[in-house]
């Protein structure tokens, strides 16, 4: 019997000596190979646009504001500016003035995407999907608390980005508002933050608007499990330092309450799916109503609506300042999340494949499971539907409606996801007038801007598209971009399909793809986030 104890032959030895050699030189091989891929530098998008003075011949000018559109025009663009718009043939030409053909073509402002989350590789994939799409201007619905972070945009990146792009370098959106980080209550916030950023008390909310506001954000964006009492501490505190409120509408905090304290916008879908539902006093009045969101309520909220107390809250938000932002893509995608067809969409090759794989198919595969119940109902595409309708009846009653994506929410994709939210809208029933309108000079107005922004006018801010259809008769014909505007440069459309194709190649880069993942890994604010 061969000792068991004994030392294994010299020939088994040297195996397996060269064995542990080969796999500690194939780890240190595969650790060199990670360095190198996190190491390597990121291009720069390729910036093929003209700078300078333009003339547009001939173009159908779009005027959102009436839903018209004045055929034969001369648009003059001097310095990023409209300088004067003028029957064709009519008017001067400076010399040296780029002249770009317009005819049957159509000129219409750059959209605005009120609902994006940009993350500190925005420059890689997000900034040039924006530009490509048309989508000359955002605002962010996320930030940071009091230190950098690796994956997050904090608002000096977007300052950052605002300078590059007045100085014509980048690739980059307007970012229009600096926003916080979204305050929930505590649970959002790491280990080692000051206190004040759980907002769980009044004097904490206070303290972080605060502080924030000393730090060049202007509006703290709320979010779903905030306190009342600390939600209007916050709306409070935010009055007293020239900022705005926005964003979701904590769960235990009326409508009628939000729009007394002065929130400006109200983001997603189920708005008035909760407040019209008639048991919602009862469900605000849970300690954790969210906790009790599950497939019964779901059905509940689709099928016990009060027509009557939605009519009443619906003419009372018309009457205020606070506008809504439905980002219909957010339950589109819950509704759909089990159609293969959907599930194929083709803006995916610009996703980096980790977000892709680790985040967005799993959270789909989620919703899928879940989709259909025992009876045999979609309640979560009932309840897509269900916003759709509410969004026009919201409309029709003169509430604003703001157009936003929840850009890199799972299935919306920067950029492309704003003409799948116009066109949402328009399936529900808004006119295409209406929704341009919403997605441009809405969004200016919005923001404080229409005196600069958000229309084809002299004196205006040259940031332009140029289609080749007109998006008055068909909203789609928003994706039929022949030429992008901004900050005094022209991007034609070969210069906007090579921004495409970089996003696309950074999307499946092994580089780009292991340097986000180290970054998500690094990141207290998304671990946490990951872990709720």
């Amino acid at each position: 019997m061969p000792d068991p104890e004994a030392a294994p032959p010299r020939p088994l030895r040297r195996v397996l000596k060269r064995t542990a050699i080969a796999a500690v030189l194939l780890l240190l091989g595969v650790l060199g190979l990670v360095a190198i891929l996190l190491a390597w530098p990121a291009p720069d998008p390729p910036d093929r646009s003209v700078s300078g003075d333009f003339v547009i011949r001939d173009v159908s000018v779009v005027d959102v504001e009436t839903g018209t559109v004045r055929p034969g025009r001369d648009v003059m663009l001097r310095a990023g500016t409209i300088e004067s718009i003028s029957a064709t043939g009519t008017g001067p030409v400076p010399q040296g003035a780029v002249e770009i053909d317009g005819r049957g073509r159509f000129l219409v402002p750059g959209l605005w995407d009120m609902h994006t989350h940009s993350n500190a590789f925005a420059p890689q994939f997000q900034h040039p999907l924006f530009i490509a799409h048309g989508v000359t201007a955002v605002r962010e619905m996320w930030g940071c608390m009091s230190r950098p972070d690796p994956f997050f945009a904090c608002a000096e990146d977007r300052q950052r980005w605002n300078r590059a792009l007045a100085e014509g370098r980048g690739v980059h959106p307007r970012y229009v508002g600096q926003s916080s980080f979204q305050i929930n209550g505590g649970s959002e916030v790491p280990e080692g933050y000051e206190a004040f950023f759980r907002a769980s008390t009044p004097a904490e909310a206070r303290a972080m608007a605060a502080w924030y506001a000393e730090h060049g954000v202007d509006t703290l964006k709320v979010y779903s499990e905030l306190s009342p009492a600390a939600y209007a501490a916050l709306a409070g505190a935010a009055r007293e330092h020239g900022m705005s409120v926005a964003g979701h509408r904590p769960v235990r905090v009326s409508l009628e309450q939000v729009i007394d304290a002065g929130q400006r916008s109200i983001e997603h879908g189920r708005l008035f799916a909760f407040e019209c539902f008639e048991d919602a006093e009862a469900f605000r009045a849970r300690e954790r109503p969210m906790a009790a969101y599950d497939g019964d309520l779901r059905r509940r909220l689709v099928d016990e609506q009060d027509p009557a107390r939605c009519s009443a809250l619906m003419q009372r938000m018309a009457a205020s300042d606070t506008a809504w932002t439905p980002t219909l893509l957010t339950l589109r995608m819950e509704g759909f999340a089990d159609d293969a067809d959907f599930r194929k969409d083709a803006g995916l090759r610009y996703v980096p494949w980790l977000v892709r794989r680790l985040m967005w198919f799993p959270d789909a595969d989620r919703m899928a499971a879940s989709a259909v119940g025992n009876d045999g109902r979609n309640v979560r595409r009932e309840l897509y539907r269900l916003a759709q309708r509410h969004v026009v009846q919201a409309n029709d009653a003169g509430v604003d409606i703001l157009v936003g994506t929840d850009a890199m929410d799972t299935y919306s994709v920067p950029g492309a996801g704003l003409h799948d939210e116009l066109e949402a809208l328009v399936e529900a029933g808004l006119t295409n007038a209406e929704v341009l309108r919403a997605a441009t000079l809405g969004a200016a107005e919005y923001s404080g801007a229409a005196d600069r922004l958000g229309t084809v006018a002299s004196g205006r801010t040259a940031d332009l598209l140029l289609l080749d259809a007109n998006p008055l008769e068909d909203i789609g014909h928003t994706r039929e971009i022949a030429g992008v505007f901004l900050a005094g440069r022209y991007f034609d459309r070969d210069a906007l399909d090579a921004l495409l194709a970089f996003s696309e190649a950074r999307a499946g880069s092994p580089s780009q793809n292991l340097k986000i993942f180290f970054a998500a890994i690094r990141s207290p604010l998304l671990r946490v986030q990951m872990a709720d």
